[in-house]
């Protein structure tokens, strides 16, 4: 018994003498697991308690004694390294060491010797990682007393400890509560293949929503530590106009602290900001009015109004600052195809004083009403009612069928006023052609209630002004680019730009209620991006990966309160579809909004990633945060959140990420 008991002692005394030497090889040692309180381990998690020296404390209180800072420990017993978050510090005078009660003395200032005592600390152990196998997995198990506690001196092994993505999309700095740890070098990545099971970003505004969008976009079109063999194809739905100034330099407010300036730097030594956009510009018939009337031909009104939207978009940027501007190059270009790709290529040149230049390709976006086959028009409105989806198609299609096919949106919509006309007077018979398609519509029996929200829809999307739009003389008709074309052209034709959908313009110069307007827009290019996919997956052809910004998405896919049901049914349906692809075929949504109260419930369940920035406490409750988060969300700075994701160990991260190197004005700041 003394044999095993001797031999049991030999063994505990290398293994603690080993584990003192791990400790010294991976950081500064700063304590030892307590004697005299228990380690634990239950079903809830463990605890560990170490006592700090003050020299330790004073020194380095903001690393090893703040309420969320990451530690490690050396278990004694297996040599594996265990992360520890911090959840407690308790600090007592010497009076409370020795129990003295405490005697008032007229004393001028604080005894400043009774605070040389010892700095009890509580840590939660997360993850333990095994050096002889290089593997990481739960601490599940209760470390020993007296393991020496380190703080890690390399930023990688906490990083490795904490388990998380080494590589992937650039989100932020790792933080304990708003301040970055181990002085910003510690990263937090997202794997690219995380986006293919969709992103919810979440905050107030003035969060930093949009500019950690921005460095996402950035980080992607950078290719910071993606290891990936495809490039990625951005797109974004900016209904604000937030992301047109991507290509230029960013301005930063001059009380900027040089803390956040070094966040900057160290962002900027991997990414660039992208040096050109692809620009989808919707057209309307004001827009043609206004900057192409006259114009003989389709090509010189798509130079015109390429002129213009430059000037209105860019100049005010270039004004504010004092920034000499040129085009320095317009050219306008048509690809060939079933459907011809029309663009723009601009190269627009600044001067900040160092001059730079970059690239934008206007691809003009419109209608032209012959071109959609029953089923694609029905659901570009999903303000239709099921019956009057269903009267549509068959009316569209009988119409076909008799060789009597309607041309145009207008053409369609007077037809459908006349035969109301004599469905409700009941006399008199229309003549020539409008006879025979009256004629139709009394064949079908359409019920006056479903008439009138055809027309009712129909109206709207005629005051849209984004169909039929005339050039060269009003015969030429602008038509939809192919989303095909230019998604498969990105690298060879676009230069793998981002892709901007400017809907903030579409609002502008379109006399439709803003919200349905963008809507519709929107849908179609999310459709159109989905039938790509979808067809060149049942072809068997690779495509490369494609991710969908949608800033503000409760304008796009609100919650259930947002509208009717048909509606609700197919938005909520048409994302459903479009997610799911996006899991196996390399489609990835971006959603950002304030409040997870504002979008559909669909996007909540699909969005495996949630990306929660400052937040008013009603809203906090709906999110499923540990009770810490959801008290952090409520009180943290700007560009500070939380990240919760199945790609994190710890499924939980609180970051910080820097003001971003791409173009981000805030005119009343700046």
């Amino acid at each position: 018994m003394l044999y095993m008991s001797e031999s049991i002692i030999r063994e505990l005394s290398s293994r603690a003498s080993k584990a003192v030497e791990t400790a010294n090889k991976l950081g500064e040692v700063i304590g030892f697991v307590s004697r005299t309180s228990p380690s634990l381990i239950d079903e809830e998690g463990g605890l560990v308690v170490f006592d700090v020296d003050p020299v330790i404390y004073f020194d380095k209180f903001v690393d090893v004694a703040s309420a969320g800072s990451f530690l490690a420990v050396v278990d004694l017993k297996t040599g594996h390294v265990i992360s520890l978050r911090v959840i407690s510090v308790e600090r007592r005078d010497i009076l409370a060491e020795l129990s003295i009660p405490e005697v008032y003395t007229p004393a001028l200032s604080p005894e400043v010797t009774g605070l040389l005592t010892r700095t009890r600390v509580k840590a939660k152990p997360l993850l333990s990682y095994d050096p002889e196998t290089s593997t990481v997995s739960i601490a599940n198990y209760v470390v020993e007393p007296q393991s020496p506690v380190i703080r890690p001196r390399e930023a990688s092994t906490a990083q490795f400890m904490l388990g998380l993505p080494t590589t992937g999309v650039f989100v932020g700095f790792v933080t304990t509560g708003d301040r970055p740890i181990f002085d910003a070098q510690v990263p937090l990545f997202l794997p690219v293949n995380t986006f293919y099971q969709h992103v919810l970003v979440l905050g107030t505004t003035g969060s930093g929503k949009t500019t950690l969008l921005k460095n996402i976009v950035t980080s992607i079109y950078s290719k910071y530590d993606i290891t990936t063999s495809h490039d990625v194809t951005i797109i974004i739905l900016d209904p604000n106009k937030d992301y047109v100034s991507l290509p230029l330099r960013p301005v930063f407010p001059e009380d900027v602290p040089y803390s956040e300036r070094a966040l900057v730097e160290y962002f900027s030594k991997k990414a660039r900001r992208p040096d050109g956009l692809v620009v989808v510009l919707p057209i309307t018939n004001l827009v043609v009015e206004q900057y192409a009337r006259g114009s003989q031909t389709w090509a010189k009104a798509l130079k015109d109004i390429s002129e213009a939207y430059v000037s209105d978009t860019y100049g005010p940027f270039f004004e504010r600052f004092n920034w000499a501007w040129s085009i320095r190059e317009l050219v306008v270009h048509e690809e060939p195809g079933r459907s011809p790709l029309r663009f723009v290529k601009i190269v627009v040149t600044v001067k900040y004083p160092e001059e730079e230049s970059f690239t934008l390709y206007i691809i003009p976006y419109s209608f032209r009403f012959s071109d959609f086959s029953p089923r694609e028009f029905i659901v570009l409105n999903p303000y239709f009612t099921r019956q009057a989806k269903d009267t549509l198609s068959r009316l569209m299609k009988r119409l076909e069928d008799l060789g009597s096919p309607i041309k145009t949106l207008n053409e369609l919509y007077d037809l459908l006023r006349v035969a109301r006309y004599y469905m409700e007077h009941k006399g008199g018979t229309p003549t020539g052609r409008w006879r025979e398609l009256v004629e139709v519509v009394e064949d079908l029996a359409v019920h006056k209630s479903t008439l009138e929200n055809i027309l009712r829809q129909l109206g709207s999307l005629i005051d849209t002004g984004v169909f039929d739009i005339g050039v060269g003389g009003g015969e030429d008709y602008l038509v939809e680019p192919p989303i095909s074309d230019i998604l498969e052209k990105h690298k060879t034709v676009f230069s793998d730009l981002p892709i901007v959908v400017d809907l903030d313009f579409l609002q502008e110069y379109s006399p439709a209620d803003p919200e349905k307007v963008i809507g519709i827009a929107a849908y179609r290019i999310l459709n159109r991006v989905f039938e790509w996919k979808l067809a060149k997956s049942r072809e068997r052809m690779r495509t490369q990966p494609v991710v969908i910004f949608v800033d503000e998405a409760h304008r796009f896919f609100p919650s259930k309160g947002g509208g009717t049901e048909e509606f609700i049914e197919h938005v909520s349906g048409m994302i459903d579809r479009i997610a799911r692809l996006g899991r196996s075929r390399g489609l990835g949504l971006v959603f950002s909004t304030h409040s997870p109260d504002d979008v559909h419930d669909i996007i909540l369940q699909l969005a495996n990633t949630k990306i929660v920035l400052r937040m008013d406490k009603t809203h906090v409750s709906s999110l499923d945060l540990p009770p810490e988060y959801k008290d952090f969300v409520t009180r943290c700075g700007d560009r500070v959140g939380v990240l919760k994701s199945h790609v994190l160990r710890l499924g939980y991260v609180s970051f910080r990420t820097p003001l971003t190197i791409a173009g981000h004005y805030d005119l009343s700041k700046v």
